[in-house]
């Protein structure tokens, strides 16, 4: 071990590494950077608004926790704060270097006023063109703050009925469409199996993509996805996805509902590349998934008849055509999505005991 931190609340997502620093956001409500070569303290800002704590599932926390972790793009570390929109929610843009605050957003959490709704801080924030994007809970997800000013352009709403994808993942694909949603952000790291949803925005169109809690991974050529609890690791062409998800999905004839959703449709094409549950007849469930330049790798759950305990295993796919190129057993139970991999092409497995496992050649 080289150094450590310690903070006085959970980290719900990875630090971020940015010009020798590294950036995390804590359940404290605070907002830490580090040297990362020595773990020195170098600024810390407090994102919450007022030193006020709870406990959320067993932790001490902040009423607004910054928990949507820290993106670091251009010289500026983007952060939110909060939990539900009724308390308020607190968005901001900090110099990397200072800390100090270039903007601050403390108004979309109540874009309705009267009622309270609006933006809720329910995951980690991703980039698309000129806006920063956040998992927004169940009124406005992914919510969209201009990048240079910090203005929401989510409109006000009448009422606070659920009009969003409450899961806690956004990324962008292609470079034009936010697919955004899965699993909830405060639950039980176990609770894979919730059923969850990824919607596709683009154009102002949201397009449902397909069932699960598990995001999907992709890169220019290659798109992997599994479908809800115990479905066939899938792997698609990037490409045809794409195309997909311009086109949209067809009504049906005489109907007023379409296709159901994207993946449905593109499982009928020829987007397919490959489908697997590793040849197993038990119960296989994908609990993390991520694609490399040369295979999809994905840690995977079995439960066989004929054991008491499940196995966990670290398994990778050739991207074309799915033949396995390495299985590798994991002792411990890993944690869902927690899964990387370096520069280096190693394999990072972080577990729910807040350990790591490395994966890769031997020297």
């Amino acid at each position: 071990m080289r150094w450590e931190y310690l903070t006085p609340g959970p980290i719900k997502q990875s630090p971020t590494i940015w010009n020798g620093r590294a950036y995390a956001g804590g359940g404290d409500g605070q907002v830490y950077c580090l040297d990362a070569a020595t773990g020195q303290l170098l600024w810390r800002f407090r994102a919450a608004p007022v030193e006020r704590h709870i406990m959320v599932y067993g932790s001490l926390c902040s009423t607004w926790p910054a928990h949507s972790g820290v993106l670091v793009h251009d010289g500026v570390a983007y952060v939110g704060a909060g939990i539900i929109d009724h308390d308020g929610t607190y968005v901001y843009a900090l110099d990397a270097e200072s800390g100090k605050i270039l903007w601050q957003n403390n108004s979309s959490g109540h874009l309705n006023a009267e009622l309270r709704k609006g933006v809720s801080v329910q995951g980690n924030l991703s980039i698309q063109g000129g806006q920063l994007l956040m998992a927004g809970g169940n009124q406005v997800s992914p919510a969209h703050y201009d990048l240079k000013s910090g203005i929401c352009d989510a409109p006000s709403f009448e009422q606070g009925q659920s009009k969003a994808n409450n899961g806690k993942f956004v990324g962008v694909f292609h470079g034009d469409t936010a697919i955004a949603g899965g699993r909830i952000l405060h639950s039980s790291a176990r609770n894979v199996a919730t059923k969850g949803s990824f919607d596709a925005y683009r154009e102002g169109r949201r397009t449902r993509f397909v069932s699960g809690g598990i995001p999907p991974a992709w890169d220019r050529e290659s798109f992997a996805f599994v479908n809800f609890k115990f479905g066939k690791l899938t792997c698609l062409d990037s490409a045809k996805v794409a195309k997909q998800i311009t086109e949209g999905i067809p009504r049906a004839k005489g109907q007023d509902r379409g296709f159901g959703d994207l993946v449905a449709l593109l499982e009928q094409g020829d987007a397919v590349r490959w489908k697997t549950d590793l040849g197993s007849s038990n119960k296989f469930e994908v609990v993390s998934l991520l694609v490399c330049p040369n295979a999809v790798v994905a840690v995977t759950h079995f439960q066989s008849r004929n054991r008491a305990q499940p196995q966990w295993w670290l398994s990778a796919l050739d991207k074309k055509n799915g033949q396995q190129i390495l299985r590798q057993e994991i002792r411990g139970e890993p944690l869902p999505d927690g899964l990387l991999m370096d520069r280096q092409g190693q394999v990072v497995v972080a577990m729910l005991d807040g350990s790591h496992l490395c994966f890769g050649q031997e020297n």
